[in-house]
C-alpha cells in the first residue's frame, strides 16, 4: 500500500467514525431541564443589569444578579481586562444543551468574580453572536452555578 492509499484509508476511517458518532448522538434522548427563574447571588449588592421582559431565547429573565456582573459586562464590551485572560472570550461549547442550539463558535464565555469563593468560582457570562471580541453580543446569559442553569440578561 503506497502512502497516498494509506492516507485515504485513514481519512475514510475517521470520516466513518465521525458519521457513526453523529448518528449515535442524534438518537440519544434529550433530558428535559427546567432552568431556575432567578439567580441566587453569592454576595450582597445588586447589578444594574435589568431583567429582559420576555427572553427571546426561551430562558427565564435574570433577576437579582450580583453587582459583579456589571464589571464582567464592561470587560466584554471593551475586550478586557478579563479576570482570566487566557480563558475569557473563549468558545462556549453549550455541551449541556441549555442554551438555544447555534453553530460552534456562536457562544463565548467570561468569568464573573465571586467574592468569598475560590477563584475562578462558578459564575459566568455567556454571550452569543459576537462577531469579534469587544463587539456587542446579540444575546447575554448568566449562570451562577457553572452551567447547571442559565437566565437571559438584558444589558443596556
Amino acid at each position: 500500500m503506497n502512502p497516498r492509499q494509506r492516507a485515504l484509508l485513514v481519512v475514510g476511517t475517521v470520516l466513518a467514525a465521525l458519521l457513526l458518532l453523529m448518528v449515535w448522538l442524534s438518537n440519544r434522548p434529550v433530558e428535559s431541564v427546567t432552568p431556575t427563574a432567578s439567580v441566587t447571588p453569592l454576595a450582597t449588592g445588586r447589578s444594574s443589569v435589568t431583567p429582559r421582559p420576555s427572553g427571546s431565547s426561551g430562558l427565564p429573565p435574570c433577576a437579582g444578579v450580583p453587582k459583579e456582573v456589571d464589571a464582567a459586562v464592561a470587560a466584554v464590551r471593551s475586550d478586557g481586562p478579563y479576570l482570566r485572560p487566557r480563558d475569557d472570550g473563549g468558545t462556549f461549547g453549550n455541551r449541556e444543551r441549555l442554551l438555544p442550539a447555534k453553530p460552534r463558535g456562536y457562544y463565548r464565555e467570561y468569568t464573573v468574580r465571586a467574592p468569598g469563593v475560590r477563584f475562578p468560582g462558578p459564575r459566568r457570562l455567556v454571550t452569543g453572536g459576537q462577531v469579534r471580541l469587544g463587539a456587542e453580543p446579540e444575546v447575554w446569559f448568566y449562570t451562577a452555578d457553572h452551567y447547571e442553569s442559565f437566565c437571559e440578561l438584558r444589558v443596556s
